[in-house]
């Protein structure tokens, strides 16, 4: 009957769920069973490898979308075509800077921080000043536009045009960071230099609110004093990625040699002693006499 027609749908929706259970672990599964496309179409969405490139192109689903990327092989180191690979850079710069879902748009920047391809570099720069947007037109690949100090130190964020929390603006933008340091392109060198040694204290304004005033929504939704310090300590990690780069190097043996904050320090050192391969302690002045040596790495 009914009743028993029931029972068999759900051991069979149950064991079938448990060997994906086996093959995706548990978060990916619990994704997995839960989207529309596993009520649409349960075997085929459990035991069909799809290709990723196709979901991106074809399904809107968040989580669809983020184990695709997830999966996402870059076509043109892996036998794919020209078009391919155009494709999914467009597919990938519009998810980088534009997706309005927080784990989409992480997903994104972190499949191009694993392409060789060029234009990953500066689709990563135009992420990172575009966390603060959920949404508006894609940003370009071209020449990047000048870095503004208010949008390095954080300051430039408005979030009363955006949905994102402060919190979630500074995670987009430490991933990016995290990315670009893994893509080691000469752009995104600069940026990095210049979020490492930007100041973590908010600059004090210049203006008087006046008394009792209430606060601006924009002011508000200001990023706070740690989630600047997350953002940088996240360029200065990043900068471990530029091996015997000297304009790293330098850059790290000044934060070495002046920043008071011990997690910068510490930070600094480590990416100075992976770049260099040289074992000295935490001391700006003992690397700044390296350099002064000539710093052969």
């Amino acid at each position: 009957g009914c009743a028993v027609r029931r029972s068999l749908a759900r051991a069979i929706w149950t064991s079938a769920a448990a060997a994906a259970l086996g093959l995706t672990g548990c978060a990916g599964t619990y994704d997995l069973v839960t989207s529309q496309r596993f009520k649409d179409r349960p075997f085929h969405t459990l035991f069909t490898k799809e290709d990723p490139i196709e979901v991106l192109e074809k399904v809107q689903e968040g989580d669809d979308r983020v184990r695709a990327m997830d999966n996402l092989k870059e076509p043109r180191e892996n036998g794919g075509t020209a078009a391919q690979q155009g494709r999914v850079i467009a597919i990938l710069q519009a998810s980088a800077t534009t997706e309005k879902r927080p784990l989409c748009r992480l997903a994104a920047v972190e499949a191009l921080g694993r392409f060789k391809d060029p234009r990953a570099g500066q689709i990563l720069i135009a992420a990172y000043h575009n966390a603060p947007h959920d949404g508006g037109p894609a940003a370009s690949v071209g020449s990047p536009e000048p870095v503004s100090q208010a949008s390095v130190n954080g300051l430039g964020i408005k979030m009363a045009m955006s949905t994102f929390t402060p919190q979630t603006v500074t995670t987009l933008q430490c991933r990016a960071l995290e990315a670009i340091g893994k893509n080691r392109s000469p752009e995104g060198l600069q940026l990095l230099l210049q979020v490492a040694t930007a100041p973590t204290e908010r600059p004090k304004s210049n203006g008087v609110e006046p008394a009792g005033a209430l606060m601006s929504l924009e002011a508000i939704n200001q990023p706070s004093e740690g989630d600047r310090a997350d953002v940088r300590l996240a360029a200065i990690r990043a900068l471990g990625n530029y091996e015997k780069d000297a304009a790293a190097t330098r850059a790290l043996v000044g934060l070495l040699r002046t920043e008071k904050d011990v997690a910068v320090r510490g930070r600094a050192h480590e990416s100075l002693v992976k770049i260099t391969g040289q074992d000295l302690p935490a001391d700006g002045e003992a690397w700044a006499k390296w350099l002064d040596k000539g710093g052969k790495h």
